[in-house]
């Protein structure tokens, strides 16, 4: 403490000769600290010790302030700051976590500086311009201090404004659910079935963005917008019926979601998992609304400020970092895949393979679930664009267009208190009782799945059957499977389930009936259409046994459900070793369903656990399912896109995302945008011009630019070839080609009978002096005059005899 105030001291000693040249900086952040902590704020300024943490500044608190630090610094005012707080606990320094230093630019004012919590996101930055007397003092005067209490209400103020904190999060539907009822009014409710409904904290401006579900008439529109951007804070995207069934049911679900659980049917005709062009063109056309809308200004009616983050969730929105980077290049953009991510031996079939990836690598973070997912990313990034993958500060990190797109794997969180509060609400009790008396004396096994394929549910019937078979001496008549059954997330549109989903429930009923004709009653299925919340939450409670055998599945919440509704039932879980989750349920018993015997034994051993062994295993699992609470782990996301966030100067204007010709910056090169006014007016003061001109990809080749790997051939299959120059185009180049003062030439890469065709000799004769065309990437040009002159007649070539000969050894 001595220390700290015999730096201020020295600080205020010297301001009196240098007057005007220093700022007063009051530091705030929140810190849980110990008993016996000191909180220190380090940078690179001399009062904040150099990053010499024995140096630091250190920071006061009281017992009314705790847990708020703060403290009183003068820095050199225009001076560019960067810091960090550490904690001084038992002699050892523990220091923020994150990939950059906080920044702060001091002015001639005073600045009172609200860094939330450590490790967090900062809340404000109150600025107080100080008086002249108080500036000639040096902004140590009593005069320029202000009441602590009017200075937190100042802070407060900033810390939560609307614009300055926001979080705009991109889904493919709203977190409400929208009905029309007969009388034609509007009604709205929380929809708790996706995913996108859990990310909800009043504490945080969240803006959410999204499809609403329904078909909306254009004279109802602006009534349904009013009411959700009024109470819920949604911003609605209104599609067409049938355009939301073909890209989300049948493009998302069916084309895209299998292959990125390793299901390979693009190529079976007649089949929804066919690939087809104009579904992904579809795609294309929703996923740049949704970026419109998500980039819309507030003073327009849309919910983006400057300042805000834009969060994108899931891979039915892959294209709307590519489109909002586009528009908005500062724009602070988060992706999260909350799906399984494919290996590249897989990844690598779809034919937009490319775009895909391009248009991901436009965020500024890209969050996976599981390691092994970012690992399946960063190796498509090596083998299909040649972009290899670099450790900085701990976080994994690709280099794309001159700026650094950092990777990171957490496991998506769990809505615990509202899982809580819907465990012990009345109905909840009321249900669960209900079933004890129907199964009573008999022991349940309870199952949650969606009707897909990749849940396994067939395996895992045919595993029952087989338990049932080769044990009913034991379990006839005393062991139920219930199994739930609920509708994909990803279903939309469709008012029905989808060909392949009634296909399976067909499969799935099938079996339970052929299992209860030979053990009757040991299996209850619960249909999509009963299954809600209430009844799963009560079925949970009341099972003695968790099973699950998916064959890949990403997100699912129900084991961390059952485990929060069986704390005293003291149930076990038997989960797959292919569920996304199952690396951290330590305290379940981990099988592959594929291996009947192996379910068999896992279930067996599980029913037949003792106490002190269940206790044991819960333990674990709800250390684990409490602690790891969704809102952490958003607090998480958001901290680190903010961590991430680009450069204004340093973000390139154009050229991201699939689209693109402009394949790649040089990370060490400085990309500034076209001051279009001041090229104007340096164009009209100067006397000689000479203006080049790419048509025909002169700039772009189609191999290799810089060391990113682009395959040529989709861009042939898409057209990239350019067409004959358009009227307008033609007549910019002739008014460009009258002036005397300018030399203009046409670049291109193209063959020469093609540009020969496009600028022909009869209809530019006139502008031969001051145009000049070249063809095949400079080996034919013309200027001053009509014929070509070829450069490689006078070229050597007789070398490619001898390198053919070498080629046929």
């Amino acid at each position: 403490a001595g220390q700290g105030r015999l730096s201020l001291l020295h600080e205020k000693q010297s301001c009196k000769m240098t007057s005007g040249l220093f700022t007063r900086v009051t530091f705030r952040v929140c810190v849980d600290t110990q008993f016996g902590d000191s909180v220190f704020v380090t940078g690179n300024a001399p009062i904040l010790g150099y990053w010499k943490t024995d140096k630091g500044f250190k920071l006061e608190t009281s017992a009314d302030k705790f847990p708020a630090w703060e403290g009183t610094a003068l820095i050199h005012s225009g001076f560019s700051l960067e810091y960090k707080y550490i904690i001084f606990r038992n002699g050892e320094v523990l220091w923020e976590t994150g990939p950059v230093n906080r920044s702060l630019k001091t002015s001639l004012e005073m600045m009172i500086v609200d860094d939330g919590w450590f490790n967090g996101i900062r809340v404000g930055v109150q600025i107080a311009p100080m008086s002249d007397q108080s500036k000639e003092n040096n902004v140590v005067s009593k005069d320029v201090k202000t009441k602590e209490g009017t200075r937190d209400e100042k802070v407060k103020s900033v810390g939560n404004d609307v614009g300055s904190q926001g979080v705009v999060i991109v889904a493919a539907v709203l977190p409400i659910k929208v009905t029309k009822t007969s009388s034609g009014k509007y009604e709205f409710e929380w929809d708790q079935l996706r995913a996108v409904s859990k990310l909800r904290n009043k504490k945080r401006n969240f803006k959410y963005v999204g499809w609403i579900g329904i078909h909306v008439p254009e004279e109802d529109q602006a009534q349904v917008k009013e009411r959700l951007i009024k109470d819920w804070c949604c911003y609605p995207v209104f599609l067409d019926q049938n355009l939301a069934y073909r890209v989300f049911d049948i493009f998302c679900q069916s084309v895209l979601s299998p292959l990125f659980h390793h299901i390979i049917e693009l190529a079976e005709e007649g089949s929804e998992s066919c690939w087809q062009w104009e579904l992904w063109h579809e795609y294309e056309k929703v996923n740049k609304v949704y970026s419109d809308l998500a980039l819309m200004p507030v003073s327009q009616g849309g919910p983006h400020s400057p300042t805000d983050r834009i969060w994108v969730l899931d891979y039915e929105m892959m294209l709307v970092p590519h489109y909002a980077s586009r528009k908005c290049p500062s724009a602070h953009i988060g992706y999260s895949f909350l799906s399984v991510f494919p290996s590249t031996e897989v990844f690598r079939v779809l034919p937009v393979r490319i775009e895909l990836l391009c248009a991901l690598l436009c965020s500024d973070l890209i969050s996976f679930d599981l390691f092994e997912y970012a690992r399946h990313f960063l190796h498509c990034c090596s083998r299909l664009l040649g972009l290899e993958h670099r450790s900085r500060r701990g976080l994994i990190g690709v280099d794309f267009n001159g700026r650094r797109v950092n990777v990171r794997c957490g496991l998506i969180g769990f809505d615990v208190s509202g899982t809580r509060e819907l465990r012990d609400s009345q109905d909840v009790v009321n249900i669960k009782e209900q079933l004890q008396k129907e199964f009573d004396g008999k022991t349940v096994i309870v199952s949650c799945d969606k009707i897909d394929r990749l849940s396994g549910i067939s395996l895992k019937l045919t595993a029952f059957e087989t338990l049932m078979r080769f044990s009913s001496h034991v379990w006839y008549g005393k062991l139920v499977l219930v199994q739930l059954l609920r509708r994909p997330y990803s279903t939309y549109a469709a008012t029905e389930l989808l060909e392949s989903q009634r296909k399976e429930l067909e499969q799935i009923e099938e079996l339970a009936s052929k299992i209860n004709d030979e053990f009757p009653g040991s299996v209850r299925l619960i249909g999509p259409y009963e299954e809600n919340p209430k009844i799963r939450l009560a079925y949970f409670g009341l099972g003695q046994l968790y099973l699950n055998t998916s064959v890949r599945t990403g997100l699912d919440w129900s084991p961390f459900e059952f485990v929060m509704c069986s704390e005293k039932q003291t149930a076990p879980l038997c989960v797959s070793e292919f569920l996304g989750c199952s690396r951290v349920l330590s305290g379940s018993f981990s099988m592959n369903p594929w291996n009947v015997d192996c379910v068999v034994d896992a279930v067996e051993k599980a029913l037949q656990l003792s106490q002190a062994d269940r206790q044991h295993r819960l333990k674990r699992l709800y250390q684990f399912v409490s602690n790891y609470d969704i809102d952490k782990w958003a607090h998480s996301i958001l901290n680190d896109i903010s961590n991430a966030r680009k450069e204004d100067s340093g973000t390139p204007g154009l050229g991201l995302g699939p689209d693109s010709r402009f394949l790649r910056l040089e990370a060490n090169c400085v990309y500034t945008h076209l001051d279009i006014p001041e090229v104007v007016e340096k164009y009209k003061r100067s006397s000689r011009r000479v203006i080049l001109l790419d048509y025909g990809s002169a700039y772009a080749p189609h191999s290799l630019v810089g060391n990113l790997m682009v395959d040529a051939r989709r861009y042939g299959a898409r057209g990239a070839t350019p067409s004959r120059p358009d009227m307008d185009f033609i007549e910019s180049i002739k008014a460009l080609a009258k002036d005397e003062r300018n030399t203009v030439f046409l670049l291109s890469s193209q063959e020469k009978a093609m540009v020969q065709e496009w600028f022909p000799k009869e209809t530019w004769e006139q502008y031969w002096a001051n145009l000049g065309v070249t063809a095949e990437n400079g080996c034919f040009y013309r200027w001053g005059k009509a014929n070509w002159e070829n450069l490689t007649e006078e070229l050597d070539l007789s070398w490619k005899e001898r390198a053919r000969k070498l080629l046929r050894m």
